[in-house]
């Protein structure tokens, strides 16, 4: 029998403050996710407004491309989002304080 892997446990709950801080509603959350995945890298991605609803209820969890989505708008570094440890209340501190991916280079 398989181990359910590791989830952070929180990452509903910030999904929805980083929707709610950008004043985006479901529908508008699934467009921005799906032009940030076109414009960020280069696939085509279908969201449906009724996704956003079940990554925030904890019924499902958004792959890779559109978790890198969310961090981007919200201007956040991934361990924000991921590690449980950084709380609620200051993750809402941090939302679109940590890094602007718009002005940002890759130096690799």
């Amino acid at each position: 029998m398989r181990h359910p892997r590791p989830r952070p446990k929180l990452l509903h709950e910030k999904l929805f403050a980083i929707r709610e801080f950008l004043k985006f509603t479901q529908t508008d959350m699934a467009n921005k996710l799906e032009a940030k995945i076109s414009a960020y890298f280069g696939r085509e991605c279908q969201i449906h407004p009724g996704q956003i609803s079940n990554y925030e209820n904890a019924k499902r969890e958004p792959n890779v491309f559109v978790l890198i989505a969310y961090i981007h708008l919200a201007q956040l570094h991934l361990e924000s989002v991921a590690d449980d440890d950084v709380t609620i209340e200051e993750f809402r501190k941090r939302l679109g304080k940590e890094f602007d991916h718009v002005t940002s280079t890759n130096t690799t």
